[in-house]
């Protein structure tokens, strides 16, 4: 069984700071919500109240900084009361294939957020202890997100090359680097990978978002793609929220690495929950 806990509180920030953290952790925000009440429509609208009641209900002009454990720590707390309210008590939310409700957030947030078990206690509200033995439970499904191929969609060799350094650096393997549409669907043919990093404007007018529209009709499944691009203002909202991640250049090699591991991390917590 499990007790609602009361909303952290994480009001009163400086609105653009609160804009920087939530455009970068809305994808596994919405994917944790998603995945952990098995409901997309209803997990959207509880992380929506969720930024709504950060961004509108900023009463001071005080400007404190807002990290991803905070927005992680409200949402999680909503989606506990959500779940206590839909399931009469709770019995029948005890167990989501196969694992309990505390193994689920602990791998969610361990597979979806990257964060450490000291944050996930945090976040959670469970023991560091008990985070620890549940995580040790789980852990070969949150491995599984590891050593991994990934295709590289870049037309600029050299970033081409620096992405496929931080890619092996991240414990991952460069299964191929193409420079145009035309080469990335020729490596779809012949190279297994299991995320796509791709730049969005390719020279001669080609798009990556095309050359990865045709690399998923050629294999018959969505690939996770994480799209890099040095115009972030034109990618519409919700090419932003369809994107497993979306990297600005020029980048930081921090955050290449989270975005790596937060779209297999939220691929195979799917793949679970499938």
């Amino acid at each position: 069984m499990f007790a609602s806990k009361p909303w952290p509180d994480i009001k009163k920030r400086g609105p653009f700071l609160i804009f920087k953290v939530v455009s970068e952790a809305l994808p596994s925000l919405r994917s944790y919500a998603h995945l952990l009440i098995e409901d997309t429509v209803a997990g959207d609208e509880i992380v929506g109240h969720v930024l709504k009641d950060l961004v509108y209900n900023d009463e001071t002009s005080e400007c404190q900084e807002v990290s991803r454990e905070d927005l992680f720590q409200s949402v999680d707390a909503r989606l506990l009361n959500h779940l206590q309210a839909m399931s009469d008590g709770g019995a029948a939310l005890e167990t989501l294939r196969g694992l309990t409700l505390y193994e689920r957030r602990c791998l969610l947030l361990t597979a979806i957020g990257r964060f450490e078990p000291c944050q996930v206690a945090r976040i959670t509200g469970i023991s560091l202890g008990t985070v620890e033995y549940v995580l040790n439970r789980v852990r070969p499904i949150v491995s599984a997100a590891r050593c991994t191929g990934v295709l590289i969609i870049e037309d600029e060799p050299h970033m081409a090359e620096l992405l496929g350094v931080l890619v092996e650096q991240s414990g991952h393997h460069v299964a191929g680097i193409a420079h145009t549409l035309d080469e990335a669907v020729e490596l779809a043919r012949s190279k297994q990978f299991e995320l796509i990093l791709s730049d969005i404007q390719l020279h001669h007018s080609e798009s990556g978002k095309d050359a990865v529209q045709k690399i998923c009709s050629l294999v018959g499944w969505r690939i996770p793609t994480v799209y890099i691009t040095a115009h972030p203002e034109r990618v519409s909202p919700e090419e932003a929220a369809q994107a497993d991640g979306l990297i600005s250049k020029p980048f930081d090699i921090w955050r290449v690495r989270e975005a790596i591991d937060g779209a297999l991390g939220r691929a195979t917590a799917h793949q679970q929950a499938g």
